[in-house]
């Protein structure tokens, strides 16, 4: 070390303690120093806030990695917009990509549109190739190119004019309009009623082939039942049936060794749950106290958030550089479904404590409520029909809570049962 290296040190000695620093300067003399983990434990909201933004930059970045180069080289520019609503009321001249809850595509899209949604509404033309994906999809315009939509329930109108070839995948598919180029359809049920110039392929348990439907080319279709075409629709190619997957119905493969397994599955919920109540229990306590305060909100938000994460992790592994970012997402999505999950069936062990008249944070009490609270929740599933819900619910209101409590001033307020329902000012 130098001479410049040891002068610095000594110049330093004096400092290495200065919260013991009792020198007579005026701004020294009147500072407090806190401990260094206490200023940790600060900042530790902060750094959170930084990391939360610049994930989120980064997911703008690694969305959008052409839309400089484009305005730099004069090119059309691309659009690329999320929400919980968005909609296109301005023509865009390059390529759309899209993500939220519902997306009305109102003005022209000149290049191919990639959208992700629990409702698309497409009312204006497409120049390029469709890809959508959500729980109902409407398409009420041209498409110019390649159309390629997986949803819940899919509805070609009659305004529907379908240039390329046409790839659909859904529950529930209403062909109208007209298509001009090859269509394929796996679903549950296709009712056709448009007109379709090419060769028409369905794999589905129900098609129907109604009055005014006009079938220029042949049909190929794979089902559990017979074909039905009204005698006052036109088809003037040939109808060929050939087996497929969905010829028939199998009986579900009963896997050996399921049922035993069940109680291992409800045991390791409760390992992770009371594991995540010792860790972080004044967490778990503001979460369930706002699930009580605000039910409806926090259910909503956690169904917005259930089905509005999917299709924006399908986006980004569509656009191939985003399939790391939408790897995590879902990580991170599955993990918050499960603290909600938890969250929930720790609220009902506390509504069991009430019922019985006992406090629930008396310690092995509150666990063993949790443990019923976990039956309750999995015996529930078993309820015909009603029961796939209860797991959704489950996760939506624990996954709405905590988003509610963390971010809303709501969490910082004490319990109070008789306050209004309204949204806590972020």
């Amino acid at each position: 070390m130098g001479d410049g290296g040891r002068d610095c040190k000594r110049r330093l000695a004096p400092y290495r303690n200065i919260g013991d620093y009792t020198g007579s300067h005026d701004r020294l003399k009147h500072m407090t120093f806190k401990p260094l983990r206490a200023q940790t434990v600060q900042c530790l909201p902060h750094l959170r806030r930084f990391i939360a933004l610049a994930a989120l930059f980064m997911v703008m970045t690694l969305a959008a990695p052409g839309a400089d180069a484009a305005d730099e080289d004069g090119a059309p520019a691309n659009v690329y917009m999320t929400g919980a609503e968005v909609r296109i009321d301005r023509p865009v001249d390059g390529d759309l990509t899209a993500a939220a809850g519902r997306i009305h595509v109102d003005q022209p899209v000149a290049g191919d549109a990639m959208l992700g949604a629990g409702s698309v509404d497409v009312q204006a033309p497409v120049g390029e190739d469709l890809r959508a994906a959500g729980g109902i999809v409407t398409i009420a315009s041209r498409v110019q190119g390649t159309a390629l939509v997986a949803a819940a329930r899919i509805i070609l109108t009659s305004a529907a004019e379908m240039r390329g070839e046409t790839w659909l995948a859904g529950a529930n598919v209403t062909l109208g309009g007209r298509a001009f180029s090859a269509v394929k359809v796996y679903a549950r049920e296709v009712s056709v009623l448009g007109e379709i110039y090419g060769p028409l392929e369905i794999s589905a348990d129900r098609i129907d082939i109604h009055e005014g439907a006009r079938i220029r080319g042949d049909i190929t279709y794979s089902g559990a039942s017979e074909i039905k075409i009204d005698p006052r629709a036109e088809v003037t190619g040939k109808v060929t049936r050939r087996p497929g997957k969905l010829e028939g119905r199998e009986p579900a493969a009963q896997i050996p060794g399921l049922k035993p397994l069940r109680p291992l599955l409800i045991a390791a919920l409760f390992a992770a749950g009371a594991l995540l109540h010792l860790v972080f229990p004044r967490f778990m306590a503001k979460a369930v106290r706002t699930l009580e305060a605000t039910p409806a909100k926090s259910l909503a938000l956690g169904a917005a958030l259930f089905f509005s994460v999917p299709p924006i992790a399908v986006l980004l592994v569509i656009t191939i550089i985003g399939i790391p970012v939408a790897l995590a997402l879902i990580a991170a999505h599955a993990a918050a479904l499960l603290i909600g999950y938890f969250i929930t069936a720790f609220f009902i062990a506390g509504k069991l404590a009430g019922a019985l008249n006992r406090p629930a944070a008396d310690g092995w009490r509150r666990y063993a409520l949790f443990a019923g609270a976990l039956l309750l929740l999995a015996l529930g599933t078993s309820i015909p029909y009603a029961g796939a819900l209860i797991p959704v619910l489950a996760c939506a209101g624990g996954l709405g809570a905590t988003v509610l409590q963390r971010f809303g001033r709501h969490s910082e307020l004490p319990r109070a049962v008789g306050t209004p329902d309204a949204w806590p000012a972020a």
